[in-house]
This record gives C-alpha cells, structure tokens and sequence, in this order.
C-alpha cells in the first residue's frame, strides 16, 4: 500500500475514523472523571552498618548495599503486610495491600524509599509510615546476633516522618485524555485500513476492469436530488455529462451497426440499472436519435413509476395479441418511447425465450435507431441471459462500494457463457464522499412458480390465463 493508497483510504472512510475518535474520547473522558483519585506519600528508611573503627568503612558500605536490596524485596512480604494491616485495622488483602506498597533503593545510597498508595491522603501516610516502621522493626528481628555482647551488623531507622500531599498522583486527567485522543486516532485509522483490505467490493476503475475484464464505460457521480427527480433533465448537470460520456463511448462500442439494441443489466438488485436505462434513453433521445425503452424485468418492473407512465399495457400485451406493438408504445415528453411490461406474468423466463419475443425484438429493431431493454439482474435469475442472444450487446452496472468483484465476474461469465457480447460496465454512484443515501428501486421477489406445457408458456393472468407459442401466435383462451 502506498501514500496515495493510504490517503484514499482516509478520504473515503473518514467518517469511520471521525466516529471512533469521538466516541474514544467521550468514552476516555467518562472514564477519567469518574475514576477515583488515588494519593500517595513516601518514607524512606537509613540502612548503615556500624563499624565502631574496627573494619573497613568501604567493606561495609559494600556490604549494606547487598542486604539492603533484600530487605527492598522483603517490604512486601505476606508478615510484613499483614503486621501493617492489623496495626492501622485496614479493611483489605494483603494482595490488596501489596499493590499499593512499593520499595525501592534509592541509586547510589543506603536508602530504602517506601511509597505508599490510598484513596486519601492521610491514609497513605499512615501506610507509609507504618511499613517503614515494620522495615525497621524487620531488619532488627533479622540482623539481631545470637550474642548480646555483639552489635548488629545492619542497622536501620526511619529518617523522617512520612510525606504528606494533597494532590493525587492520578487519574492524569490532561495525559490521560490526550492517551485516549491518539489511541482513538489509532483505532479509527487501523479500523479504516483493516476494513478497506477485508473490502471485497469495487471503488476504482481498476476494480471494475479487473473483476469485468472489460472497459468502464461511464463512471455515474452520486447525486442525492435523484430520489426527488431521477431523469436528468438538466444539460449541464454532473449527471448529465456522465450520461453523455456513456451515450458517446456506446455509440463507438458498435460502429458498424446502423441500428442498436441494448440490454442494460447489473449482477445483483439495488445497482440503480433502472435509472440508468432510463437515463441513457433520455440523453439518446435528446441527440436526435429515435430511441424506445424496453422494461423487461417482468418480475420487478419500475421503468413506467420513473417516466410517469402507464404499465398495464407492454410486451405481454402485444405477445399474446392484445394490442400491437404499435398502440402499446407510449412518448414521453423528453421523446423516450416506451414499452412496459404489462400484466405481470408468473413465468417471465419462458416469456422472454419464445419466438413471439424475438419477433418483437425485431420489429422494434426495425422501427428505431436505439432499442434500450432493461433487464433483470444476471445473477437471480435467467430473463437477461435470455436476451443477450437477441441484443447486440450489454451494459453492465457496478454500484460504488456494494457490488462485490467476484459478483461482477460471475456476471460477465453469465453473458460469455450465452454468447453475448458486454460493451463495457458502468461504475455507477462513485461518491463525492461516500454515502449510503440513494437511489434503489428494488424489492425483489424471485422464484415465482411457472408452468410449462408442450412447449407453451402458461401466462396466468386474474381474469384468464393464455399460452403463448413458440411461433409467437395468439393461442386459444
């Protein structure tokens, strides 16, 4: 990973970093205030040995040097504690009471520092002045010889009367907040890089073109006035001059053909495919270009809710000799023409893969420069699948941030596997920064059971059911 990889990471996931800083903080200053202040006070303890003028000054100080370190270790003995405890009447453990006593040698001297913690003042003195005492009262019980004539080798008294201070030593406040302010930092940054390597979806170009194999066509900037408006009217809006780059670069994808016929498609639900099916037919159109929309998902259809029009009449309509292809087209003002689904049919994959559809397609490839289909999802069902042998080419959408990599590639491998051709993919609401608001269109409900009979297609409607022929032809209610 490299500066400008890390820099990305923070610019696109600095809501989560700001997030865990404030919550870490909240959380460090709660905790810090409502931490009980601790107090400490010190005494120290003289350790010399007496020589009376008959050994060697520099032996002996050598000498207490070595046993003043045991006697550092012994300060915390269970005996010794326990002497403490019952001389103050303290309500504690001796573990409890050993946490809060420490010994030490102070460097270069014959002096022990005992230090001593409490939840007041006056009784960290107590303490501290009650363990230096039984340190003292230790070293005599030990250094005491078997002779009476003899003196002590070690002796050692208390040099003063235990400190007293007011202040507490902790909690910090100031050091421990600014702790808790970069161990958040910490954490945010960590959990913004740790998420971004755990992050199987695309964000990039590069993602899109690894997972596809293909060119990005387009990349759709997020633009939170979709949900109130999703056509983009506007010319000279950022959405607008996407669609236009997408309407150019499809117009190269198939020079050679004089008319087009398209599928847009994406892997999964919830990719925005139907907005911009739409809005590639509003942009085609406003070039001059004849273009009629197809809504082929018959399963979740939302192309008529978008243009304001009616979905009751559309392909089923005209395959099962209703209306005909004509009379079932409706203009938009934007000069879309559009074709809806229709009566909702149980069994939409065997709708699609019947002569009458092919038929259909090739009509509307007659009558129109542009024919734009959108079509369900690749992955839950089969419907595009279907279509792709009868269009010339897809368009496949990846949504910013939530189509995974290997979704997009199983998609691709579905239109290869059909023969299909893709054109290019769409990476489609790349965020300004990111945001979860948008604009989907989808509560899927695959699975619908169909029958199939003799090579008919059942399309059970409320007031009747029809089949529809391999030839395309009106059967017999």
């Amino acid at each position: 990973m490299d500066l400008r990889q890390f820099l990305g990471i923070l610019r696109g996931r600095w809501k989560f970093i700001i997030s865990t800083l404030v919550i870490g903080t909240i959380a460090t200053v709660g905790l810090v205030l409502n931490l009980s202040p601790v107090y400490s006070s010190s005494a120290r303890v003289f350790v010399s040995t007496p020589t009376n003028g008959q050994a060697d000054p520099y032996a002996a100080t050598v000498f207490a040097a070595q046993r003043i370190a045991s006697y550092a270790d012994l300060a915390t003995d269970p005996t010794v504690l326990q002497k403490v405890i019952d001389r103050l009447g303290l309500k504690v453990t001796r573990e409890e009471l050993a946490g809060d006593i420490s010994a030490t040698v102070v460097p270069q001297t014959l002096i022990l520092q005992i230090t001593a913690k409490a939840s007041s003042p006056q009784l960290a003195q107590d303490i501290a002045g009650a363990e230096s005492d039984e340190i003292v009262d230790l070293v005599k019980e030990i250094e005491k010889p078997a002779d009476s004539n003899l003196s002590a080798a070690i002796v050692a008294r208390v040099t003063g009367k235990a400190s007293f201070n007011a202040s507490p030593v902790a909690p910090s406040v100031l050091l421990d907040i600014i702790v808790g302010v970069l161990l958040s930092t910490f954490i945010g940054v960590a959990g913004a890089v740790l998420r971004d390597l755990l992050d199987t979806t695309v964000k990039t170009r590069q993602d899109v073109e690894f997972a596809t194999g293909n060119a990005v066509m387009a990349t759709l900037p997020f633009d939170p006035t979709v949900k109130k408006d999703p056509l983009s009217r506007d010319d000279t809006g950022s959405l607008s001059e996407a669609f236009k780059v997408l309407r150019t670069n499809l117009q190269f994808a198939n020079l050679d053909a004089s008319r087009q016929m398209i599928v847009v498609s994406s892997a999964l639900p919830d990719e925005g495919k139907t907005l911009v099916a739409t809005n590639l037919a509003v942009s085609m159109a406003k070039s001059g270009r004849s273009v009629l929309l197809i809504d082929a998902d018959m399963r979740n259809p939302n192309v008529a809710d978008l243009l304001g029009l009616e979905n009751s009449v559309g392909v089923i309509t005209v395959l099962i000799g209703r209306s005909t292809l004509e009379h079932a087209i409706q203009e938009h003002s934007t000069g879309v023409h559009f074709l809806g689904t229709g009566p909702r049919p149980p069994n939409p994959a065997e709708v699609l893969d019947t002569q009458a559809m092919r038929d259909l397609l090739a009509h509307a490839r007659s009558q129109y420069d542009v024919v734009i289909i959108d079509a369900p999802p690749l992955l839950p069902v089969a419907d595009t699948a279907i279509l792709m042998t009868e269009v010339d080419g897809a368009l496949l959408l990846a949504r910013y941030g939530s189509t995974g990599r290997e979704q997009l590639r199983l998609a691709v491998s579905r239109i290869e596997a059909v023969g299909g051709r893709l054109f290019g993919t769409v990476l489609n609401r790349t965020p300004r920064r990111a945001s979860t608001d948008g604009y989907g269109y989808y509560g899927y409900g695959y699975g619908v059971p169909y029958e199939i009979d003799k090579g008919k297609v059942k399309v059970k409607f409320k007031d009747s059911e029809t089949a529809l022929s391999g030839t395309g032809r009106r059967a017999k209610r």
